[in-house]
């Protein structure tokens, strides 16, 4: 592909391909568009992602899949929805016929941030998804079904009252859903006069300098500081698909530094000496970038979360190092008890123990 720092748009729909997982790490596999995608317009192009503008046909059912945002569809923006979704006069039903694009474009943070920030269930007309053209095989329902689980998952772990609700059964033309039919137009246009700038709210969160956060993160760490004072409970020993942990073992790790510098997000980060690194929970995307480039396999995912870390983001220092100078090679190094030589040299010699025997010999 050349060249990645451009984005690729067709029509309304976009991908920027600087926030893409592949393009940040090389080694990345992660294929979370390129399996929703009906009409198959994602491919990998020397081992990058690339968008085939004439095969996308704009349906935004992938956008929730990005765990980066580098998704994006001018017409309706998630992020400004979820956020503004506690302030609508009649608590809306997400459906792709009335309200929203494909529910696709919500992911588990943006479900999550609805119940939890309007304190009521949220609705999914689930009802026109098996019949949808462009639920080939039953993948984009099957995905969308799978997010309403996981956020359902994780609202009754933390005993919040709310869920995510579904309609299953098709309503006919008539009473409330003809007027809300009725009423789309007004809509629509109410969204292109009033709320523009809630239109181009992830737009304009992606064009802050330094800004490696996904928005949909940012605004789920809000809503848990809104709520996290009245629960009885904020450290949880299971896992979630929402949060992510990591731990990093003190005998293998050689603090090289490269999981600090390949993290997208700066969940992992050198302390202020540049001997040790901490890691912060609420940041961790769970890219696993960490865990693949780290050499000796040091670092290694963790169960459970802790939602008050989460929602003010408070990082934990998971190794520290006293540096000193190996008497072999007098380079610094972290040192671990013992001798005070180096890993590398340590292996050198170990490796070259009959060279060095023969030289004492001659």
């Amino acid at each position: 592909m050349g060249n990645i720092n451009f984005v690729q748009k067709s029509n309304l729909f976009s991908y920027t391909a600087t926030r893409c997982l592949r393009n940040e790490y090389y080694h990345n596999d992660c294929t979370l568009c390129i399996d929703i995608c009906p009409k198959g317009a994602f491919h990998i192009v020397r081992n990058k992602l690339t968008l085939f503008e004439n095969e996308c046909v704009e349906c935004a059912g992938c956008i929730g899949s990005c765990p980066t945002e580098a998704l994006e569809i001018e017409s309706f923006d998630p992020n400004a929805y979820a956020a503004a979704y506690q302030h609508s006069e009649e608590t809306p039903i997400l459906s792709c016929k009335v309200t929203t694009p494909c529910l696709g474009v919500f992911d588990v943070e943006h479900f999550t941030v609805m119940a939890l920030r309007s304190g009521k269930n949220v609705t999914c007309d689930m009802s026109h998804c098996s019949g949808c053209v462009l639920n080939t095989n039953g993948v984009l329902e099957g995905s969308i079904r799978e997010k309403i689980e996981e956020t359902n998952r994780f609202l009754e772990t933390i005993q919040s009252p709310h869920r995510i609700e579904s309609i299953e059964e098709k309503e006919e033309e008539s009473g409330r859903r003809a007027l809300f039919r009725k009423g789309f137009e007004k809509v629509k246009e109410s969204l292109s006069e009033s709320s523009a700038s809630l239109v181009s709210m992830t737009t304009a969160h992606h064009k802050l300098p330094d800004q490696k956060m996904p928005l949909k993160r940012i605004l789920l760490k809000n809503s848990l500081k809104e709520i996290v004072t009245e629960l009885e409970i904020t450290q949880f020993p299971e896992s979630t698909p929402l949060f992510f942990n990591k731990q990093i073992n003190f005998d293998t790790c050689t603090n090289c530094g490269e999981c600090t510098q390949f993290c997208p997000t700066d969940a992992l980060f050198p302390t202020s000496d540049k001997q040790g690194i901490y890691f912060s929970q609420g940041k961790c995307i769970g890219c696993g970038i960490c865990e693949d480039i780290c050499k000796p396999k040091a670092i290694t995912a963790k169960e459970g979360f802790d939602l008050v870390s989460i929602a003010y983001e408070r990082s934990e220092q998971l190794v520290h190092y006293e540096m000193v100078t190996c008497h072999e090679c007098r380079c610094p190094y972290p040192y671990k008890g013992g001798d005070p030589v180096c890993d590398r040299c340590a292996s050198f010699m170990k490796s070259n123990a009959n060279m060095f025997t023969l030289a004492r010999d001659l």
